[in-house]
């Protein structure tokens, strides 16, 4: 027999067997035509002896052998602990595809004392006759290795290796081949390291570029790489770019003629870079290499060393300065102008910023400065004392105004009130009218609520209007009232909303004391000057029958006298 199915070997449908023997035979390889696979509950049975010595088995199954056979996953194999396989007396080579088996075999090592456990290496001759068990026992996983061939994409000429015991790696030989062009390709494993050392190598720039624009995937192999060995080689400058991938890889370029570093060497670490000196004629764009360079104290300072020629000497590129370098040294006057001007600009757009946009807030209170600085005088032309802005609509709203403010306020203050719902005449335009109300009003109380449900959103008319008479006249005075206690990014109007962001207005939670007396004492502070509204309207004033036609309807009209 060459061959053995693997369905032959396992009994999958039969609990016990005692043993099957295929030895001395000639097979070479296992097979699996049936396509046989393990489920995770399949049992196995309690198994058997299977007898496979004296045959020509050489390499031990790897994970792809395994899947071919079967077995989806390495840890499934423990599924055959009940079974025996004797695989003594082949020519088995120990490589790195028993690795893996020997690792997981080590907590059970000393527990393998039968004899058919004695199975020994052929190949190669460093382990030839050497038990599988002593591999294990005594750690010799160095010796593990895998010879890679151009099939597995092993450069021409170059010797490949993988050897998984020592970090994984997979050695890429290619010194003293004389090459002049870099590797177009590299095994297919991940971390690579190669040897180019001792070739013929000039000018990496030109090969990188021919690399990328001839669509080789140079990204994949870089990143790949973890020690790349250039030395002695007829190097004289370094790749512009691509090197950022080769940043988690020691990479020796000793022995070569570099006289220049380009600034895309700043993405490596110093650390992982092995130059020794460096001897190059400085310029200013140099100047970042001071920064780069390992410290004095460090533990790689020996790594790269940088000489400038100057003069006829060699200076450490850490000892130069920038006149040294030749760059251009800034005029500190010039520095300190323009930062002094910069600062300036920020601050005058920064604070013309917050006064645009805190500018209504500021009006405020800048009002309330000025006029407590400079004291009011009243005109005596205004007729109205008090104008009141509300939703209309609210029934809540009107049954507090009839039933509470305005009898405080026209009845115990004899203030004279406007409300537009119950003093408007019947046929006359509102909004002219408003205007003609409102430029004649004192002192606006403007109501805060929730809702506005009429067509026509007249509130807003009469904001605009209040704070147009508010802004232009000292006299006047906007009295909020936070009905539903609003937020004032709750509000339309960002003017209405700074009397609330500023705390000047009146908060109808508040029941300390009376709101609505609240109310009449800032109307009455307003207008010192005046004892309990007893008015005298001078002749400048002008009111009469013609201006205010629709007055006469008010009973308060006919005790006001006009006198010269």
């Amino acid at each position: 027999m060459s061959t053995l199915d693997i369905t032959n070997g396992i009994a999958s449908k039969q609990d016990y067997f005692c043993l099957v023997d295929y030895s001395h035979n000639s097979i070479k390889s296992l097979t699996n035509k049936k396509t046989w696979k393990l489920k995770m509950n399949t049992t196995l049975g309690h198994g058997g002896m299977v007898n496979l010595s004296n045959n020509s088995l050489t390499a031990f199954f790897d994970l792809n052998t395994l899947r071919f056979l079967g077995f989806e996953h390495l840890f499934l194999i423990g599924k055959l602990m009940n079974y025996g396989f004797d695989l003594r007396d082949n020519k088995w080579n120990c490589d790195c595809k028993i690795y893996q088996f020997a690792k997981a075999a080590e907590p059970f090592a000393k527990y393998m004392s039968r004899g058919y456990f004695d199975v020994k290496c052929y190949a190669p001759r460093k382990f030839k006759d050497t038990s599988m068990l002593t591999i294990i026992k005594d750690h010799l996983y160095d010796g593990l290795i895998c010879k890679l061939s151009f099939a597995d994409k092993c450069p021409p000429k170059c010797r490949c290796m993988y050897q998984p015991a020592v970090r994984n790696r997979t050695l890429i030989d290619c010194s003293d081949l004389h090459l002049t062009r870099l590797p177009r390709m590299l095994p297919d494993y991940n971390v690579l390291e190669v040897d180019l050392s001792n070739n013929n190598l000039q000018n990496l720039p030109l090969q990188f570029r021919h690399m990328h624009k001839h669509g080789r995937n140079i990204k994949r192999n870089l990143d790949r790489i973890r020690l790349f060995n250039f030395s002695n080689n007829q190097i004289r400058m370094l790749p512009r770019s691509n090197l950022f991938h080769l940043r988690k890889a020691e990479i020796d370029f000793r022995e070569n003629n570099i006289n220049s570093l380009h600034r895309s060497m700043a993405e490596l670490n110093p650390c992982n870079i092995y130059l020794d000196t460096v001897e190059m004629q400085c310029k200013c764009e140099d100047i970042w290499l001071q920064q780069w360079l390992p410290k004095s104290d460090s533990k790689c300072h020996k790594n790269v060393h940088v000489l400038c020629r100057l003069k006829g000497q060699l200076i450490s590129i850490k000892s130069m300065t920038k006149k040294d370098l030749g760059c251009r040294i800034p005029n500190t006057n010039f520095i300190w102008i323009s930062t002094i001007i910069v600062a300036a600009f920020i601050i005058v757009v920064l604070l013309s910023a917050s006064i645009f946009s805190f500018r209504f807030e500021i009006l405020i209170i800048g009002r309330k400065f000025i006029k407590y600085f400079r004291g009011t005088s009243y005109p005596m032309t205004l007729f109205y004392d008090v104008y009141i802005a509300c939703n209309e609509e609210d029934e809540k709203i009107r049954l507090w105004l009839t039933s509470h403010l305005l009898p405080t306020l026209e009845v115990n203050n004899m203030l004279r009130v406007f409300w537009p719902c119950r003093d408007s005449e019947i046929g006359v335009p509102r909004e002219e009218e408003m205007i003609n109300v409102m430029s004649n009003t004192q002192t606006f109380i403007i109501i805060l609520s929730e809702e506005y449900k009429g067509p026509v959103r007249w509130n807003e008319k009469e904001w605009k209007h209040a704070w147009h008479n508010y802004t232009h006249d000292l006299n006047r005075e906007i009295i909020i009232i936070n009905y539903d206690l609003l937020e004032a990014n709750e509000i339309a109007k960002r003017y209405l909303g700074a009397f609330l962001r500023i705390g000047q207005f009146i908060d109808f939670s508040n029941h300390k004391k009376s709101i609505e007396n609240e109310i009449a004492s800032l109307i009455i502070k307003q207008d010192k000057n005046l004892k309990k509204y007893e008015r005298k309207i001078s002749s400048h004033s002008q009111i009469d029958d013609e201006t205010f036609p629709f007055l006469k309807q008010y009973p308060l009209y006919s005790e006001f006298q006009y006198k010269e």
